[in-house]
């Protein structure tokens, strides 16, 4: 974009009038030195385009009536002498001021030169910040998927921190369900400790059953023939007797991880055995009476 000249047209007139109306001749150099600034070839053109308006000026005095032209032209003619001094003087201001447009020219081109030298410069950090610049927007691409990728860590701590406080939140239904089937245990083991209460005392029976047995055994042995039959079918009741109590034995082995129900139907059989050896207790000391002759 080019600079705004610092000097008008009607600046450089009015100094160039000034100075010839202080007796002077106007130059470049000197409308420059009294303006203080601007460009010197800006001046030149200026400085110019006024001397051309003098010249045209001149051009119109010359267009005088004829009684008037040959007054003045003695007079011109006079001045002739006295004006190829003066422009011989301008041709050395003009070639100074050549010679100050060269300068000045040369000066642009240095100026010129150390722009172009700014401008490749900052090519060059253009380039360099256009580089880091795409590092950088490639770091903030990386740093987005980072904040991403523990965004959904996050997410996924949550989500397992949520479920932890979900189970510690029924661990006190768990430990109440615990203690209720520590109380069924006990329960269970008080069971088992009846059961085994009446199994020893259905054992003192069955020894107290063993032991009339042996008496009228021995009551009988006059009769041995006759209660023979009794006797075998006493020994088979006695051994599926037998038989029916290890059989609730071991089922009262298995009775420690089972519940209440599992010890009452212990409790049902052993009471079936109970009956069952009422029955042949029934059966065996009525028929030992029957034939004994006391």
């Amino acid at each position: 974009m080019p600079r705004e000249a610092t000097i008008t047209y009607d600046q450089v007139v009015r100094y160039a009038e000034a100075i010839k109306a202080e007796g002077g001749k106007p130059t470049p150099r000197q409308i420059r030195d009294r303006h203080g600034s601007g460009s010197f070839g800006t001046i030149h053109k200026l400085f110019q385009q006024w001397e051309s308006t003098q010249a045209l000026a001149i051009e119109a005095a010359l267009s005088l009536p004829p009684s008037v032209q040959r007054a003045i032209l003695e007079f011109v003619r006079h001045e002739l002498s006295v004006g190829r001094a003066d422009l011989e003087e301008r041709l050395c201001q003009a070639t100074t001021s050549a010679e100050d447009l060269a300068t000045e020219n040369e000066r642009q081109a240095a100026l010129i030169d150390e722009q172009l030298v700014t401008i490749e410069s900052l090519r060059g950090e253009k380039a360099a910040l256009a580089g880091r610049l795409a590092e950088i927007e490639t770091a903030i691409g990386t740093n987005r998927e980072d904040v991403a990728r523990e965004r959904q860590a996050a997410e996924a701590a949550r989500t397992e921190v949520a479920k932890l406080m979900l189970r510690l939140e029924g661990l006190p239904r768990l430990e109440a369900e615990l203690a209720e089937l520590r109380k069924e245990y006990q329960l269970i083991d008080r069971s088992r400790q009846e059961v085994e209460k009446e199994l020893a005392v259905s054992g003192a029976a069955y020894q107290s059953l063993e032991l009339s047995k042996s008496e009228a055994v021995a009551s009988l042995q006059g009769r041995l023939a006759e209660a023979q039959e009794e006797l075998r079918a006493v020994s088979a009741q006695l051994q599926a007797a037998q038989t029916e109590r290890f059989k609730a034995a071991a089922e009262l082995v298995s009775a420690h991880a089972i519940r209440a129900e599992e010890g009452q139907r212990v409790a049902e059989k052993i009471g079936v055995l109970e009956g069952s050896l009422a029955i042949l207790q029934q059966q065996a000391i009525p028929a030992s009476l029957q034939h004994n002759p006391s």
